[in-house]
C-alpha cells in the first residue's frame, strides 16, 4: 500500500499543479507527504546555503497549507546537493512508498523525467515513482481527480519477471475497492513463429491466468490481454483502447535485454502515457 510519498517542488508555477495532483493520493492509501525543495549549494557559502534553506522552508510551510487541511500529515524537508542524491537519500531515510511528481515539468520535477537524471532513478532508484505528463495535470479541471480515478481501469504490463511481480503486488496491497478493473498485459515477440510463438502463448496464458486467479482472490475485477507487436507501442495502443485511467510497471526484466527493454517502456509511459503512471523498481 502506499502511505507516504515524497513529493519534490521547485516553486515554479507547474509545482502548484503537481500539489494538486497529489491532493488526490488518499484514494490510493496516501496519509503522508514528504514535502521537499533540494538547495543545489555547490559553490555557496554557509551563511548564503542557510538562508536559502530557510526561504525554502517558508515557502513550503505555504505550499503544505492545502494537503494538511485535507488532511494529509504533511513534513517538510530542505536537502542540499544533487538533485538525484538528495531526493534519493531522502526516500531511503523516510521509507516512502513512492516518489509522486509530474514530468516535463520545469525545475527539479523536469530533471526527474527527462535526461539521466530519469535514466538513473529508473535504472537505480528503489523507490517506486509516481507520475503524471504535465501537460495532463495542466489541462485537467481538477488534477486531483487523476489519481482519484487512477484505480478505475488499470493497465499492468508483465513479461513475469519479479519486477512485474513487485508491480502486481502493489496492486494487491492497494485500498480494498480502490481497483475498479485490472488488465494483465503481456505483449509476443513479433519475431516468434510456428511451434515457438504456439508454446509462448501457452506459457503466457497459463500465468497470466495465474496471476489473474490471485487479483481476484483479493476482490479485483481482472482479465488478462496478449498482443503481438512492438512492447512500447503496444503498451501505449492497450492505453488508449482501454481508455485506462492508471498504468502500473515494472523496469527489470530477467534478463539484461528485458531489463533494458522494461526499462525503454517505463520511460515511453512517462513521456507519452495518457494517465498516470506508477513505475515499479
Amino acid at each position: 500500500m502506499l502511505t507516504t510519498v515524497l513529493v519534490p517542488v521547485d516553486f515554479s508555477d507547474e509545482c502548484f499543479d503537481v500539489l494538486a495532483f497529489a491532493r488526490g493520493a488518499s484514494a490510493l492509501g496516501v496519509r503522508s507527504v514528504v514535502l521537499t525543495h533540494v538547495v543545489e549549494a555547490s559553490g555557496m557559502e554557509g551563511p548564503i546555503i542557510a538562508q536559502k534553506v530557510d526561504e525554502a522552508r517558508a515557502k513550503l510551510q505555504e505550499l503544505a497549507a492545502p494537503l494538511a487541511a485535507d488532511g494529509y500529515d504533511v513534513e517538510l524537508r530542505v536537502p542540499t546537493g544533487d538533485t538525484f542524491d538528495a531526493l534519493t537519500a531522502l526516500a531511503a531515510e523516510r521509507g516512502v512508498d513512492a516518489i509522486l511528481a509530474g514530468s516535463h515539468a520545469k525545475g527539479i520535477v523536469s530533471q526527474l523525467v527527462e535526461g539521466s537524471v530519469s535514466e538513473r532513478l529508473i535504472r537505480d532508484a528503489s523507490v517506486p515513482l509516481l507520475m503524471a505528463r504535465f501537460d495532463l495535470l495542466c489541462a485537467a479541471q481538477d488534477p486531483a481527480a487523476l489519481l482519484r480515478r487512477f484505480g478505475d481501469v488499470v493497465v499492468l504490463p508483465t513479461d513475469f519477471s519479479l519486477s512485474a511481480s513487485r508491480a502486481l503486488m502493489r496492486v494487491l496491497e492497494m485500498p480494498k475497492g480502490s481497483i475498479k478493473m485490472l488488465y494483465l498485459l503481456h505483449v509476443i515477440d513479433p519475431g516468434l513463429s510456428g511451434e515457438q510463438l504456439r508454446r509462448h502463448e501457452e506459457g503466457a496464458e497459463f500465468h497470466l491466468k495465474a496471476l489473474e486467479a490471485m487479483a481476484e482472490q483479493q476482490g479485483i475485477p481482472t482479465s488478462v490481454v496478449i498482443r503481438r507487436g512492438d512492447p512500447q507501442r503496444e503498451v501505449l495502443a492497450e492505453l488508449d483502447e482501454r481508455r485506462a485511467t492508471g498504468v502500473i510497471t515494472g523496469t527489470r526484466g530477467r534478463n539484461a535485454v528485458q531489463e533494458a527493454l522494461m526499462g525503454s517502456v517505463s520511460m515511453t509511459l512517462l513521456r507519452q502515457a495518457s494517465c498516470p503512471v506508477l513505475i515499479v523498481p
